[in-house]
């Protein structure tokens, strides 16, 4: 499966392990987002995704996340992303939106 991270402070954690200054997430947050990230990629599609509990793999509810879903990194925070297809429809795109704190 395809990922495109499209937060550029997500796209250094993931591809250097680390951001310019201090982090805006805890590190047990960072750690288990490159987990996520691993995963995604390793998935033929999203049917894998689901198939795996831990993830709390879900379509998100309301105008501002339509078309949205999210995957829990731990507790408190979730990644949001969205699927998309290639133009032959084969492979699934995740495009990687954001990481928040759900409760906040």
């Amino acid at each position: 499966m395809k990922v495109i991270i499209e937060d550029h402070l997500l796209c250094e954690l993931v591809n250097y392990n680390k951001v310019p200054g201090k982090s805006p997430f805890p590190n047990e947050v960072i750690k288990a987002f490159r987990k996520r990230v691993f995963q995604i990629r390793q998935a033929y599609n999203t049917a894998d995704l689901r198939k795996i509990g831990s993830l709390h793999f879900e379509k998100l509810k309301g105008k501002e996340y339509e078309g949205k879903y999210s995957i829990r990194l731990n507790i408190s925070y979730r990644m949001i992303f969205r699927i998309e297809n290639e133009q032959d429809g084969r492979i699934e795109i995740i495009c990687i939106e954001e990481v928040n704190n759900h409760y906040s």
